[in-house]
This record gives C-alpha cells, structure tokens and sequence, in this order.
C-alpha cells in the first residue's frame, strides 16, 4: 500500500507558497485582498463575477478521482460544457484515477497543489459513497482524515442504483435470478466492486433475500459492468450511466432498480424496486456533486456553489438527467449534505458490520 505525503512537511510549503491563507467565513483570501463579506451573486454578459477578493483570477480544476468514462467522469464533463458560457475563468477536468481510497485521495491531492485550498480545484464526489469509505477503509489511518474534513460544496444530480444480469442468462427476472441463486448456492458469479457503496448495497439485499453468490472482485463499477456483459460474471450492481450503455449494447438486463417507488422507472419498467421487493427504506443512492478541500473558505464555497447550481440548469446536465433511468436534478447545499451523509454513516455502520465488510473486520 502506497504511503502518502507528509502532513507537516506538506503544510510548511503551502504556508510558505501562499504567505498564510485565510479561511474564515469572510475571508479575504483571493488576490486582491478586498473582504467578500456581504458578496450576493453579479452576471455580466451571462458570465458570473469574481467575488470582490478576486477569487477565481484563473482556472477552475474539475478533479475526477476515477476512470474518465466512470460516472463521475461523464459528470465533470456534462458540467464543463455547462460553465462554457457562465464561468469568468477557463474550466479544466483532470481525471485522477485512485482505485484505492477514491475520493478520499483527491481531497489530499486538492491539498497538495497550488490553489487547492482557495478552491481552484473542485472534486466530483458521489457523496453517501465517500462518507461509507470512513467505514469501508483505513482513510483515518492512511490519511489522518474524518467525516470533519469531508467539505460538501453542492449536489446537483440523484441517481439509483440498478442490479443488472448478463443478457443471455437463463432467468428473465429477479424472482427468477434469486430462485436459481437458492437452488445452487454460491454459484451466481456477482462482479463486485468490493467495498463500495454498490457492494454493500448489493450484499445488503442478498442478505435480505436470503440468497448468495460467488463473488468476482473487481476494481470498480465499470470493470464489473465489463465482466457481465462479457459473460464472465453473472450479475452486478451499477449506476444508471454505466448500465445504460451496457443495456444500448444488449449485452446487460436491468432487473431491479434501488427506489423507494413502487415502479422502476419508464425505461425499466419490467424490472422491480427494492420497494416492491418488501425493502422499502434502502438509503443506496447516489447524491453527486462537487466537494472542496477542508481549508476552503466559506466565501469562495459560496461562490462555487453558485457556479455548479447554474451550471445544473444548463442543457448538457439537463440531457444527461434525461439519459438516465430513474436520475433527477436536484439542489442540495453544504449542509443539507453535511445532514445526508451523516444519517446514511449512522443507519448503514450496523449493515456493514452485519456483512464483515468494515475495513477492521476484514
């Protein structure tokens, strides 16, 4: 396992290169110096104006911490094009990819480059995921991080999770994938994603239901989407984008949606709902946004926030929402995420327990 910076070592050179950041609620840390207390939104032209301290005065970084055809990569995308026309400065996308630890080691990383801690880099996090890495793997140990680093900026899109089956498989059905899960036990071959919040929802309602499977490790969601619809795996469970383009290929069926509804949604409409399946309080979704560095101030999150909510209303958010099953537009600020992703660490640290999933369990 890689060991990362050195804290102390890290911080002496960003005090030494930034002369100090402020990073109090009206901070005065952007270029010019001038306060940003009182700061309410300004267009000109379409385009949303610095904040009075300067902030931004160059560009934005959209940091993915996963592969770039990942959801949160497809997502960062959908929102440069979106800022185009709204943002003062150029928008970048880095894709980062870190298998092991994933959102966790992009906020180190935002902190180790400049402008990392004024809010130059924004990184696309899927929020109850990343709050369940806290139990699912050593972040504390690893990177001296807790739940009190995690810094929500805005969650702008929700999505569901879906349980996919390889196309040619013998059973048409959930009921009938679980009913030849029972018959042989452990034989279904389940490409997991192991240990992230499509895992432990995946386990969750095998547990439920009373069934098992032969489990596949694999890296991530797209290497299992990649395994079943290659047919060396039977079933896993996917966002929304990652399981479309599989299902356009023909080559996965969508076979149960996580939804508190009691239908899937229009374009699954033969698969059934975790509710009409008699679990109807699964919190297994995914709230994405954009979180920042913990040193960010909250003037400049402020303006950030502003940028991705306008950046929702635009058309290319709006057509992805659009592609995706079940997927809505939604605005949730720093707090009511703060509220989300605590609630969801509360209710699911038993489940993982109950499952031996916990990083000191395993």
């Amino acid at each position: 396992m890689i060991r990362f910076r050195n804290a102390i070592a890290a911080a002496l050179l960003v005090l030494l290169v930034a002369g100090g950041c402020n990073s109090g609620d009206s901070g005065s840390d952007g270029d010019s110096g001038a306060s940003n207390e009182g700061w309410t939104p300004e267009y000109k032209d379409g385009k949303l104006q610095p904040l009075p301290d300067g902030f931004p005065s160059r560009p934005l970084t959209l940091l993915n911490a996963d592969a770039p055809e990942h959801d949160d990569g497809l997502y960062a995308r959908a929102i440069q094009t979106a800022l185009q026309d709204i943002s003062p400065v150029a928008i970048e996308v880095r894709d980062q990819n870190y298998p092991t630890f994933g959102t966790w080691a992009g906020i180190q990383f935002m902190q180790d480059q400049s402008g990392g801690k004024e809010g130059y880099i924004a990184e696309v996090a899927a929020m109850v995921g990343a709050s369940l890495d806290l139990l699912t793997e050593p972040i504390e140990d690893e990177f001296g991080m807790t739940l009190e680093d995690f810094k929500p900026v805005i969650v702008t899109e929700q999505t569901p999770f879906v349980l996919v089956s390889r196309s040619d498989a013998p059973w048409k059905t959930y009921q009938e994938m679980v009913d030849a899960a029972k018959a042989s036990p452990n034989t279904l071959r389940y490409a997991a994603a192991s240990g992230s919040l499509l895992d432990i929802a995946t386990n969750r309602i095998m547990k439920a239901g009373s069934w098992n499977a032969k489990v596949i490790p694999m890296e991530g969601s797209t290497d299992a989407a990649t395994a079943v619809a290659a047919g060396e795996a039977d079933f896993t469970m996917l966002t929304p984008a990652v399981a479309r383009s599989h299902e356009q290929a023909g080559k996965v069926t969508a076979l149960l949606v996580v939804s508190k509804a009691a239908n899937a949604p229009g374009d699954w409409s033969k698969a059934v709902t975790t509710t009409g399946i008699g679990l109807p309080d699964e919190p297994w979704v995914s709230y994405r946004g954009f979180i920042v560095a913990p040193e960010v101030s909250q003037a400049h999150k402020d303006w950030l926030f502003e940028l991705f909510k306008k950046a929702g209303e635009q058309p290319a958010p709006k057509e992805r929402i659009a592609n995706l099953p079940g997927a809505q537009s939604v605005v949730l600020n720093g707090e009511q995420i703060d509220k989300i992703v605590a609630d969801a660490k509360v209710f699911a640290e038993p489940i993982i327990r109950d499952l031996g999933l916990a990083y000191d369990q395993k």
